[in-house]
């Protein structure tokens, strides 16, 4: 998952959870579970900051259609819109995922990964996680270069 590599750069308290949605909507029985590898549906990935919900991955286990993806978009616009943004507003953007869409209220971004996934994260933890990763690699490069 693209937000392990910026877990131990999250504010304080943090909280990882996967939920499991089946494609049809039943619940699966104890046996489907056991066995998951042949079970159809969506892992539903939340890392939750002081209790609130940053940054969400939505997995299909097959592939993703473009209906599901923008039936997807339509749950979590919560009365907005999604904006795909242009080449000059994305290089403009300060972001740890290089978000691809905004929500039109701000309050989410989003970014499309492979044909399986969508990530949703919020702007202010995308940028806290850019600053703290540039923060890291500044203070380590003295370090790696130290000795030529």
């Amino acid at each position: 998952m693209p937000y392990m590599k910026y877990i131990e750069l999250l504010p304080r308290p943090v909280d990882t959870r996967i939920y499991f949605k089946t494609a049809d909507g039943r619940n699966p029985n104890s046996s489907e579970l056991e066995e998951r590898g042949n079970l159809v549906g969506w892992d539903l990935h939340v890392v939750y900051v002081e209790g609130k919900s940053a940054i969400e991955v939505y997995k299909r286990s097959q592939s993703m259609s473009e209906f599901e993806f923008n039936a997807l978009l339509g749950v979590v616009a919560e009365g907005s819109y999604w904006k795909r943004l242009e080449k000059e507003e994305k290089a403009d953007m300060v972001s740890a995922f290089d978000v691809d869409m905004v929500r039109s209220d701000g309050a989410v971004r989003a970014k499309k990964l492979g044909r399986d996934s969508l990530l949703l994260v919020s702007p202010e933890i995308d940028e806290h996680l850019l600053k703290m990763n540039t923060e890291q690699l500044q203070e380590s490069a003295p370090v790696s270069v130290k000795g030529f």
